[in-house]
């Protein structure tokens, strides 16, 4: 055998292969991508806390884990009565009561009439199910003064939702406002579920 270098023709050229392939450089790409979902993935969860944190929502079927609300006074106790009575309401039958516990500015936009037809609706809607629907705890209260808001957290059947309510206080009782954006007889917004 000869040791002698190959001859080159002439005008060709030495071709160099890359040090990464395109297949190496594809598999590359696809690992960076799957690290980069599932960061973002714990950060969502976690609530972008790098200790962490406590989520909202932990899963896809809205599973909340943050902490149910304690309150240390009457006022915190009133939120959390009113929370309960505006979910319990419907499936308890007692839906037209609940009408005087949102304020005159809910009353201003929302008939009485209309919204006893708007909860014979949803019940309507839920069928067998209207049954099932129960009151948990609430969540992210946040207690300002007059002010109130924060996410209901219910259950229907196995599954939670969350749903954005606010409160105010009027002649000094808790009242249930209507949440931001809503608009008519709709005084609260669903987050989940």
């Amino acid at each position: 055998m000869s040791s002698r270098p190959k001859r080159r023709r002439p005008g060709q050229r030495d071709q160099m292969r890359p040090i990464i392939g395109r297949t190496e450089l594809v598999a590359a790409g696809l690992v960076l991508l799957a690290a980069g979902v599932t960061l973002g993935l714990v950060l969502l969860l976690t609530g972008g806390d790098a200790d962490g944190g406590e989520a909202v929502q932990a899963t896809a079927n809205a599973t909340v884990t943050s902490i149910p609300f304690e309150p240390a006074d009457a006022d915190g106790q009133a939120l959390i009565d009113l929370g309960r009575r505006s979910v319990e309401a419907l499936p308890d039958g007692e839906w037209p009561g609940l009408y005087d516990a949102f304020t005159q500015e809910f009353h201003n936009r929302c008939s009485f009439s209309d919204f006893v037809e708007a909860g014979e609706e949803d019940a309507a809607g839920l069928g067998a199910a209207l049954q099932q629907i129960r009151f948990k705890y609430l969540i992210d209260v946040n207690l300002s003064g007059d002010t109130a808001s924060a996410v209901i957290v219910g259950a229907l059947t196995d599954d939670e939702y969350t749903i954005q309510t606010a409160y105010v206080r009027e002649d000094g009782v808790w009242m249930i406002a209507p949440a931001p954006g809503t608009t008519g007889c709709s005084g609260f917004n669903r987050l989940s579920g």
